[in-house]
């Protein structure tokens, strides 16, 4: 049986991110400023390194806010790995000035810490849902880190839907759209969300049923 997998989740993706708020594409070459929280790193260096291991990602990425808006930078840890998250935040602040809004570029592996990167399996304490992942992993090991990469950037979960009738099963992500940020203290970095966005679910691929 054929594997298939879906190549629109990034242009979905990118096409939820720039539709949050309308953001422009920029030119090649112009500069956009960065500011966050970026641990042991300089930020503008940091993104420079994102850039080199995921080249097509951050220029799609950054490519989505342009001048006056600017990049924040955000270092987190998760699941014991540590993660960079990008966003894109307006020039002026909102609400009166009580706050700055931006929307998220998506999130991406620190520097060294790749391997540890990658969406959870939503199983939650199921044997048989365990027991499925465990042989995708191992019978199909490069295409199921592949969606597990590709869901960690959008921050999402993956999840099994299987087919009885079909013998297949489905590896969708499930992740938030349309997320507003909320910075009030102007360091680039996230403190809550207004609204929780919508709740967005897409097939990356499809298995024989193990």
């Amino acid at each position: 049986m054929n594997i298939k997998t879906k190549g629109s989740f990034v242009i979905l993706g990118m096409a939820i991110a720039a539709g949050c708020i309308g953001l422009s594409f920029r030119a090649m070459g112009e500069t956009t400023a960065i500011v966050g929280n970026c641990a042991e790193f300089d930020c503008p260096e940091l993104l420079n390194q994102l850039e080199e291991s995921f080249p097509e990602e951050i220029t799609q990425a950054t490519s989505q806010c342009s001048e006056p808006q600017f990049i924040g930078m955000d270092v987190w840890e998760q699941n014991d790995s540590r993660r960079v998250s990008l966003n894109c935040w307006n020039a002026e602040r909102d609400n009166d000035g009580e706050y700055r809004e931006g929307v998220p570029l998506g999130q991406f592996p620190l520097p060294g810490e790749e391997e540890s990167f990658g969406s959870s399996w939503g199983c939650y304490n199921n044997p048989l849902c365990e027991e499925r992942v465990s042989a995708l992993q191992e019978t199909y090991p490069e295409e199921t880190r592949n969606h597990e990469i590709q869901c960690g950037r959008f921050g999402g979960e993956l999840q099994l839907v299987v087919s009885e009738a079909r013998q297949t099963v489905d590896i969708q992500c499930v992740f938030s759209a349309g997320v507003t940020l909320v910075d009030t203290d102007d360091d680039g970095v996230s403190d809550g969300e207004n609204g929780n966005g919508t709740l967005v679910d897409n097939i990356l691929g499809s298995f024989p049923l193990p």
